[in-house]
């Protein structure tokens, strides 16, 4: 059994997942990885890539297979390049994006599709030393297979340095995919590290110009007009070579002869409550192996930063006494070092004190600030799409597309809310539009809220785009100006952060230690049913077989699967769950790029788009409706 570049990723974040992902244990977040990498177009970037080498050759097929290929086909040519060569030595595995040998010349090019900024190096130091890590365990077994060979390492990595002046460059490739049963044979790809049999087979990526007469021409603009550059690494892959080594050999001795639970190779801590191996429902996945104390996930998890608590140890303490319930945190380890209580101390001691009692908390100012938005009341969400390759000329590689509002107004006390949108699927660039749209819906009077600061991210960027592409609207200038936060303005803008009076004037016991939207909304809608009879909600109150309340999220998404598979015989592989941000982005996507499925599908990840986010905003009447029910009944 070998050890892959991803399997010693994943071991050097912690021993024991090396040792699940070999025994084939359920992950968590594969699936989200997966999306992911369709979505920001990891696999796109990789197929550019390739592009700019058109003598390379490309190495399919098996672990075995590809060894053997990829041997047979060095020892035939002196000079050649390779994509996803395999290499073995000493049980060690890896196979390489782009391998170019040059008689005793070897260059090793690690292809990554997250950004680094050439003007500003020091702002990607951590990302780069993880990527150089890669590419320094891939060098270990290239110089051993090459002795006699001089060999270089690099990066390729969209630049946001680099705008393009090609325009409709994400519109030059297309993804064809196909997701692959869960009992597939399939190896996995080792941009998701915690699989050792694949759910999903790596996409095909199409060059849609690829049968075009002018194909040359379109790869020589695409040469001179590349948006990734390449960043020389070498020097830092020989000063971890030798750590390398060290920790390869730890990892192959546990595929080997297996690992014992101690801190020589691995542990319980604070850092467990993101494994991948905890899987809600599964009382007998990975992490409850590690977990022989309990069989649910830790309560001590569910504290608010509870990570940081005590110099950043009091978790680990814990956990080493075998107290995991949340009523184990003590009160008074819940300040700083001086004995002081900071804003989050605060927070953590009201979440500490209501959980354990059960009790709904509100602060006294909740009522006066509540009172002190103007009406109208406008309640804003946003979606966007950040992706590796740009959609329009002169744009950065993840620079900020803004598709899609929805606003819910509340004209005066009492008034039923009135629903407003807007998206943009088309191929032009659609910010300005986006903005000038919102501005004409929500103009300058009353207040607008937004849950996050999202939506003031992206108000501020499309300000600053304006300046840079020259977009003349002194009235929407004027209007963002007056509308977002800005240290260059030194203005606190008109926007509230819902997400921000949450935190600081209430809490429930379900959310936890939580304030997002998707934990808030639950833990009021389903404690207080008379939000369910007032009649513009009535449509959201659907409960289950046990006749218990669905969340919202969940009622919208059933509806909308049944949709899908009404209108598409594939739809269980091409369903696209759009609650969350990745899934919007990928959505957007599709609908843009994806000629693979019918315009009827299409029209449908659109009105889901518009259904989800209509919900958001909706859901943040909906807790506002209850802060203001909560605050008049108190006496």
């Amino acid at each position: 059994m070998y050890l892959s570049k991803s399997d010693f990723q994943l071991a050097s974040s912690c021993a024991k997942k090396l040792v699940y992902k070999k025994n084939g244990y359920a992950s968590s977040n594969d699936t989200d990885e997966y999306m992911a990498l369709l979505a920001q177009g990891g696999y796109v970037v990789g197929k550019m890539a390739t592009l700019l080498y058109q003598d390379g050759v490309e190495v399919e097929g098996s672990t075995t297979d590809s060894l053997r290929i990829t041997k047979e086909l060095i020892e035939e040519n002196d000079t050649i390049t390779l994509f996803e060569p395999a290499f073995e030595s000493n049980q060690r595995l890896a196979r390489v994006d782009i391998f170019k040998k040059t008689g005793k010349y070897i260059q090793i090019i690690e292809v990554k599709s997250a950004s680094r900024d050439s003007s500003n190096p020091n702002n990607d130091s951590l990302k780069l030393k993880k990527y150089t890590q890669d590419i320094a365990y891939q060098y270990t077994i290239i110089k051993d297979l090459f002795p006699d060979c001089s060999i270089e390492c690099f990066l390729l990595m969209p630049d946001k340095a680099i705008r393009t002046n090609i325009d409709g460059l994400a519109g030059w490739f297309r993804l064809k995919e196909q997701s692959i049963p869960n009992e597939s044979q399939f190896e996995a790809p080792e941009e998701i590290i915690t699989q050792e049999k694949s759910k999903f087979q790596k996409p095909e990526v199409e060059f849609v110009f690829e049968n075009d007469p002018e194909y040359y021409d379109y790869i020589d603009l695409l040469l001179r007009e590349s948006i990734l550059s390449y960043l020389n690494v070498t020097e830092q892959v020989l000063g971890l070579e030798a750590e390398i080594r060290v920790k390869a050999d730890s990892y192959i001795d546990i595929i080997n002869n297996g690992l014992v639970a101690g801190p020589q190779d691995y542990q319980i801590s604070k850092a467990c409550k993101s494994c991948e191996y905890y899987v809600s429902g599964d009382s007998n996945c990975g992490f409850f192996e590690c977990w022989k104390g309990t069989s649910k996930f830790p309560g001590i998890f569910d504290m608010y930063y509870g990570g940081t608590i005590g110099s950043n140890n009091y978790l680990n303490e814990l956990i080493q006494e075998g107290k995991f319930e949340f009523s184990d945190i003590e009160a008074d380890r819940l300040c700083k070092k001086d004995g002081s209580l900071g804003a989050r101390n605060l927070r953590q001691l009201i979440q500490l004190e209501n959980t354990i009692n059960n009790k709904e908390w509100f602060s006294d100012e909740m009522r006066s600030e509540l009172d002190s938005w103007q009406y109208p009341l406008h309640f804003i969400d946003f979606e966007t799409f950040t992706g590796a390759l740009s959609s329009h000329i002169q744009m950065r590689p993840y620079e900020l597309i803004a598709f899609q509002w929805s606003c819910h107004t509340v004209a005066y006390p009492g008034a039923v809310p009135v629903h407003s949108e807007f998206i943009y699927t088309d191929a032009g660039f659609p910010n300005f539009i986006f903005a000038e749209k919102l501005m004409n819906q929500i103009g300058l009077t009353g207040t607008p809220l937004m849950w996050s600061t999202h939506e003031n991210t992206v108000l501020r960027t499309i300000y600053y785009q304006m300046k840079r592409l020259n977009y003349r609207n002194p009235k929407l200038n004027e209007w963002l100006q007056k509308t977002i936060k800005d240290k260059e303005f030194g203005t606190e803008g008109r926007l509230i952060d819902m997400n921000a009076f949450t935190l600081k004037h209430y809490f429930h016991p379900e959310m936890k230690g939580k304030t997002s939207i998707k934990k808030v909304l639950p833990a009021i809608w389903n404690n207080n049913l008379f939000l369910h009879q007032i009649d513009y909600l009535k449509k959201y109150s659907i409960s289950d077989l046990e006749n218990q309340v669905l969340d919202p999220y969940d009622s919208l998404y059933n509806l909308a699967n049944e949709a899908m598979k009404s209108i598409d015989d594939e739809a269980e592989i091409q369903s696209e769950d759009v609650k969350g941000g990745t899934g919007a982005m990928r959505a957007f996507q599709r609908i843009r790029y994806d000629e693979s499925i019918s315009k009827e599908y299409k029209e449908e990840l659109k009105h889901r788009l518009l259904e989800y986010c209509k919900l958001d905003t909706m859901a943040m009447v909906i807790i506002w409706l209850y802060f203001k029910q909560l605050t008049s009944s108190k006496t």
